[in-house]
């Protein structure tokens, strides 16, 4: 092994792996899904009913009703930050989202994923099973887009209840 200077040292843009030394242009990087834009479906209620379904936990005991990672206070908090906007937008009449909305639209998207990223074992099941990311991204500077979001995001909250979510 070369010696730099009067320490056991190496140049600062290599990294060491497994008794070598290489770039850190060379280190092998994990490789994410894009997430891609998608249309909310037009049955937004039965996808809904169908991705609560499949975040269903099994209930612990014998008269215990079964529960959901994503607590109801979150699940609400996402439908404030879309209720904000849905209640500007349905009022319009035009084709487009104003620009105040599709700034808050972006911040829902900036705000979804820090939750999912702040807690990946309740929240990040819920985001990705319920496409929420990809929904969102679909929506651009589209009204009608933006309004049945809105409508697909009250569903999941209604259906988390109904199937026993909680607190």
């Amino acid at each position: 092994m070369a010696q730099y200077g009067s320490y056991n040292q190496r140049p600062a843009n290599q990294t060491r792996d497994k008794g070598r030394y290489r770039g850190k242009d060379e280190k092998k990087r994990a490789v994410l899904p894009e997430i891609t834009a998608e249309d909310v479906p037009e049955e937004y209620v039965d996808a809904a009913d169908q991705v609560m379904r499949q975040l269903i936990q099994p209930s612990s005991g014998e008269n215990s009703r079964p529960s959901f990672s994503i607590t109801t206070s979150k699940l609400r908090n996402i439908l404030t930050l879309v209720s904000d906007i849905y209640h500007v937008e349905s009022r319009r009449t035009a084709e487009t989202i104003l620009p105040e909305s599709y700034a808050k639209l972006q911040m829902l998207r900036i705000r979804v994923v820090y939750e999912a990223g702040r807690d990946e074992k309740n929240v990040k099941p819920f985001i990705q099973k319920s496409r929420l990311l990809s929904y969102i991204k679909g929506i651009g500077k589209d009204r009608k887009k933006m309004i049945r979001f809105a409508h697909y995001m009250e569903a999941l909250v209604a259906y988390h209840r109904f199937y026993g979510g909680r607190d």
